[in-house]
């Protein structure tokens, strides 16, 4: 299985390396994000404030990779008649699906160089990381984190033939839910609740803190912890909706 998964990440970084959309967000969404981020704190006094939000930036973009990648390759396997084939196969669907997340992740960490390098040559953020160790292993922590739990948002996907659309509207409600979006203390003491559930929220935090902070093993921790849990509950959802799909006869795109 580990083989497997590392032959499905290289391959699906190949294939992302190839497809003309999937480039062009990645190149143009991290100078979008960051500029954004800038014009609206307007915080050119406080340079920690802006590179906070460089890598909530960031962090935002790994997101918007991660559940745009994998629901277009779930509706890319239907398109081409390979996904019943794929869930037929010997190797659990999970370790098929959980590189195609993982990769996405690990192209999105892409944006933090990129956005820490627009910020820093267009608007001069200092680019201060107090806890260099700390920074280099929460990145592949935050990583890993949000793509696991593109992993349990996948199995949705196999339910759905227009998962590529559902993969986009699933964008903002957790950019909202972990902060990255608009400040937690500003909405409902309910939506904090549920940002402690989502790996972005927990990812962002670890290289925050690790970037600016002082302690930031507890949330790497944090991260590697949510990313065991949703690799299970990702599996067993996957089991269920697989069934379900195929109970429905859904698997097909027509």
């Amino acid at each position: 299985m580990i083989r497997a998964f590392v032959s499905g990440m290289r391959i699906h970084v190949v294939q992302f390396s190839r497809n003309p959309f999937d480039l062009s967000g990645v190149f143009l969404w991290p100078i979008l994000y960051a500029s954004i981020a800038y014009y609206l704190l307007d915080a050119k006094n406080d340079p920690r404030l802006l590179l906070a939000a460089s890598l909530g930036a960031a962090v935002m973009l790994m997101w918007s990779l991660v559940v745009i990648g994998s629901s277009n390759a779930l509706e890319n396997q239907r398109w081409l008649g390979t996904l019943e084939l794929l869930v037929a196969a010997p190797v659990p669907f999970a370790v098929v699906i959980a590189p195609i997340c993982v990769a996405s992740g690990f192209v999105g960490g892409y944006g933090i160089a990129a956005t820490l390098a627009w910020g820093r040559l267009i608007y001069h953020v200092p680019l201060s990381i107090d806890h260099p160790v700390a920074f280099a292993v929460a990145l592949p922590a935050c990583i890993l984190a949000i793509g696991m739990l593109g992993l349990v948002m996948a199995s949705t996907f196999v339910l759905y033939r227009a998962a590529f659309s559902l993969g986009i509207a699933l964008q903002y409600p957790v950019w909202i839910a972990t902060g990255l979006l608009v400040p937690l203390s500003t909405l409902p003491a309910f939506v904090r609740w549920i940002g402690w559930f989502l790996g972005p929220y927990w990812g962002f935090r670890a290289i925050r803190e690790s970037a600016l902070g002082s302690a930031p093993w507890p949330d790497i921790g944090m991260c590697i912890a949510v990313s065991a849990a949703y690799f299970v509950v990702g599996t067993l959802c996957l089991r269920v909706f697989v069934r379900v799909a195929r109970a429905r006869g859904s698997l097909k795109l027509t």
